[in-house]
């Protein structure tokens, strides 16, 4: 049965990739929950989307150009400001989420942002992080930046990660494959019949981001891809349950 995976937490009704809209995420039967890591300025992991704070805080700067005292100093309402009040607002470590997320049984898909900034050593550090807590049988990595991924398997060749695109590419299934990895990540709407044919003979899973509308939804319980990735869990588990 395909699984839901809350994407940035409970992103649709409370403020993303807060520890708010992660416990929020947590009261449903969702397969996991996906988030976004950057490094500080003095090199924490830090849960965030954008590389700017602008757009989800009080505060304005790049994550790589402030501390985890200043960030941790910002209240991440964005646009739930004034709508919703929380002291689990404030930006999580991922050291933070694996405290609390260990004593659950789904998955976390972590993404690593080293799109714009190549953030030197983050790979290391998440892998280091993964294996303190003991969680490498439920983490998935996954970047737009591939050879991030080839890095990730050559730090820990058991480390489960998937390949974000946004576009779709040509034989997925065997680009992910001949790479080593586990999963493909793509945009939803990018799927072909073809792609999923290519993807279900080379064993690789498909993680399909960002399913909003039921209809969408339909389609990937119909196709059976492994999890869809979705703002709107309830949506998600009553569109699962008619599966």
């Amino acid at each position: 049965m395909t699984g839901i995976i809350a994407h940035r937490g409970y992103s649709k009704l409370y403020p993303e990739n807060t520890m708010l809209a992660f416990k929020e995420a947590a009261k449903f039967p969702i397969a996991g929950i996906e988030l976004d890591v950057q490094l500080s300025k003095d090199g924490e992991i830090v849960i965030c989307h954008d590389e700017t704070i602008d757009r989800t805080s009080n505060g304005q700067g790049l994550i790589k150009d402030l501390t985890l005292s200043e960030l941790k100093n910002l209240d991440f309402y964005g646009k739930f400001e004034g709508k919703v009040k929380s002291d689990d607002v404030k930006i999580p470590t991922l050291d933070e989420f694996f405290d609390w997320f260990q004593a659950f049984d789904f998955i976390v898909n972590i993404e690593l942002k080293t799109n714009i900034f190549r953030y030197e050593g983050l790979v290391g550090k998440v892998n280091d992080l993964i294996q303190a807590y003991k969680l490498e049988d439920r983490v998935i990595l996954s970047s737009f930046q591939h050879h991030t991924m080839n890095l990730a398997k050559e730090v820990n060749p058991n480390l489960k990660t998937g390949l974000l695109t946004a576009s779709g590419i040509l034989q997925p299934g065997s680009y992910t494959k001949n790479y080593g990895h586990d999963y493909y990540h793509p945009f939803f709407a990018t799927l072909e019949i073809e792609d999923f044919i290519d993807l279900k003979q080379a064993g690789i899973g498909i993680n399909t981001y960002t399913v909003n509308r039921r209809e969408d939804m339909e389609v990937m319980f119909k196709a059976e891809v492994t999890n869809i990735i979705t703002d709107d869990v309830a949506l998600g588990l009553d569109v699962q349950a008619s599966f």
